[in-house]
């Protein structure tokens, strides 16, 4: 009975760490709004423009502002984004969380 219980506490406190993160990356709580900003925003530029190339420095410049307004470099979010996509359990929160707030959105 000691074994099992130490084996349940084994598999919930890996299961806790698993959305901890470096100091250096931006935490779940962070990274879902930004995402889902600059998400819908390269989605409207895409709908509005079609071509990458007639909207790019604009789109650019909108995602430095989302990024200034978060209080985020360009280059923490790209580092944050690379440790999500290495780390498929945290990507998948992820995705899941972005998708949950998206779909809110529709209703």
């Amino acid at each position: 009975m000691m074994f099992l219980r130490f084996i349940c506490c084994v598999i919930l406190l890996s299961a806790c760490q698993q959305n901890n993160v470096p100091a250096d990356v931006l935490p779940l709580a962070q990274m879902v709004p930004l995402v889902e900003e600059i998400t819908l925003l390269e989605t409207h530029y895409q709908s509005k423009y079609g071509v990458p190339s007639q909207y790019k420095s604009a789109l650019d410049q909108s995602v430095q502002d989302i990024l200034k307004k978060a209080g985020c470099s360009k280059a923490k979010f790209e580092k944050s984004l690379k440790y999500y996509a290495e780390h498929s359990d945290l990507q998948k929160t992820l995705n899941e969380q972005l998708l949950t707030k998206l779909s809110r959105k529709l209703h």
